[in-house]
Formats: structure tokens, sequence, C-alpha cells
């Protein structure tokens, strides 16, 4: 149970380095008919709008599930950031670069190492988490 002082958004957790840890959560379920319909509609323009040449290289096949396990972690990433910072982020921002069947996020262009990433699909969903640590001096 929570006290009036604790907030459910950030959480700081100790280390006994001194320092505090700040967990950041985001979560995203998508429906793969919502990209299965705009692809159909939209084809490469939807695709292009959505995510970089080098993501669209990079996935290990030209699937509907690629394009939705991307969206999806895209959006749940998008959450774990400040309010401030999502103002100013886009699509094209966030890239998912699959490494050896695993999705690895990357930033304006930098790897962002500080992730626990899970992902679940079936044939109606997919459900992608992500928790987000950043470390801050007390």
């Amino acid at each position: 149970m929570l006290t009036k002082k604790e907030s459910t958004r950030s959480p700081m957790v100790s280390s006994s380095a001194g320092k505090k840890t700040r967990i950041e959560a985001g979560i995203d379920i998508l429906e793969r008919t919502r990209i299965k319909k705009a692809i159909k509609k939209y084809g490469d323009r939807f695709v292009n709008r959505i995510f970089t040449t080098r993501e669209i290289r990079n996935f290990p096949e030209k699937k509907e599930i690629y394009y939705s396990i991307g969206f999806s972690l895209k959006e749940a990433f998008w959450k774990t950031l400040a309010p401030q910072i999502q103002k100013r982020i886009y699509f094209d921002d966030i890239e998912i670069i699959w490494k050896k069947q695993k999705p690895e996020i990357f930033l304006s262009g930098r790897k962002t190492n500080n992730l626990e990433v899970s992902l679940f699909y079936n044939r109606k969903l997919v459900i992608c988490s992500i928790l987000r640590h950043t470390e801050k001096n007390q």
C-alpha cells in the first residue's frame, strides 16, 4: 500500500553505491489487425512513416508481425520517457533493430542499454513492456 508521499509514476530505489535508481515503465497492447489494415490501405507510405530505412532493412522478415512488434515497442518505449521529452520524440527517432532475433532500441541513433524488454504475441495481439532504469546521485 502506498502512503501519501509515495508515487506510482516513478519509483526510486536506493542502491548500495549511494545512488538512486529511477524506474520508468511503459506497456503497450496492440491489436494486430490495426497494423494489417494500415499496411493494406496505405502500404509503403504507412511503413515509411513509422519505420526508418535502417529498421526496414533490418527486419528478419518483411512480415506484419515484425511491423506490429516494432510499432508496439516504440509505443512502450515512448511511455518510459519524461513528458517534456515525449513532446519532442517522433516515431522515426526511436528505432527497433533486431540482433540475433532480439530487439534493440535506439533513441536518436544511440543504443539504449538501460532497458528490460518483454514481449508477447499471438494471432490477435502484441503486448510489449519496457522498464527503463536511470541512476542519479543522492
